[in-house]
């Protein structure tokens, strides 16, 4: 998915929002802010992906504030909330309908994408998304047809999202284990509020499955940048989940456009699996890319080539 004009609102307050949380020094902040929308100038335009913009300017910013991981205090509250929350929710998710019980822990793993501080912000009221999220519907529904695929597959690759959503995606890749193995990834190292491996930890998750890294900072998923083990697992897995718009701009670029890490003189056609998009509709570009209403609960089959 290419950037639309309105996604310079987002990336200028998301740029405002980081420097809040790096430093308390009103000239500091002006000086990151200004160094900020410099970056911000260099690489906009109407080609770009907006996770890969995203990922330049907050890569710059890590780099001009010497911090590495401006987002780490509001990562960390929003795995306390996360556990918090689901600790109270949980037992409402069974159900005895293995399909019915699927869903209900695909729409928490979706709550849990509404912990998200990029097209949010940092002032959200996380606790009233969150429950809005759980008790409504999907406005795009393939659970069926996931359910039908699992039947069929050995593994799954879980492209994990944001901290604390994490928190929630462990009760469905449980769900999903009685049926598959699954491989979950993180991110390398910190960028945004993307979850890392101390997140996956955190929740439990390699308690219950092997957790691996992209090997990369990238916001969602860029495979020329991604690790060895990433590209692997990727490629011997049967089914695919991508969390969050990240993943949903960034790999929606590679199912017209394949790259080709592995064959890069003949580009013969590879196997295509399906992909399976889990996210809220958070802002109006990806709400129209999608043909939803913002703030629609989306979980959205497609496909996507090995690399």
């Amino acid at each position: 998915m290419k950037i639309k004009p309105e996604c310079a609102v987002c990336i200028t307050r998301q740029v405002v929002d980081a420097v809040k949380e790096i430093t308390s020094d009103e000239k500091e902040r002006f000086k990151l802010i200004h160094e900020g929308m410099k970056k911000i100038n260099e690489v906009y335009g109407e080609f770009i992906v907006p996770a890969f913009m995203g990922t330049s300017v907050h890569r710059h910013l890590k780099a001009v504030s010497y911090n590495n991981d401006p987002y780490k205090n509001l990562k960390e509250s929003a795995n306390e909330f996360a556990i918090k929350y689901l600790k109270e929710e949980e037992a409402l998710l069974e159900d005895i309908d293995p399909l019915k019980r699927l869903k209900n822990k695909i729409k928490l793993s979706i709550a849990g994408n509404v912990i998200d501080f990029g097209p949010y912000g940092t002032d959200i009221d996380v606790t009233e998304k969150v429950k809005n999220t759980v008790s409504g519907t999907l406005k795009i529904d393939f659970s069926s047809e996931l359910f039908d695929d699992l039947k069929k597959s050995k593994q799954i690759f879980y492209i994990c999202d944001n901290a604390g959503e994490i928190i929630f995606d462990r009760v469905l890749i449980e769900e999903l284990k009685k049926y598959v193995n699954v491989v979950v990834s993180v991110k390398g190292m910190p960028i945004l509020n993307d979850a890392t491996y101390n997140d996956a930890v955190i929740a439990g998750i390699d308690k219950i499955t092997r957790v691996i890294t992209s090997g990369t900072d990238v916001i969602g998923t860029k495979f020329e940048e991604s690790s060895s083990e990433f590209i692997e697992e990727f490629n011997k897995s049967d089914i695919i989940i991508a969390k969050g718009m990240g993943n949903y701009e960034s790999l929606t670029e590679y199912e017209e456009n394949p790259v080709f890490l592995n064959d890069k003189e003949n580009k013969t056609p590879k196997l295509k699996v399906p992909i399976y998009y889990i996210f809220k509709a958070k802002c109006p570009p990806i709400a129209k890319n999608v043909g939803v209403n913002e703030g629609d609960n989306i979980l959205l089959k497609k496909s996507i080539s090995k690399v």
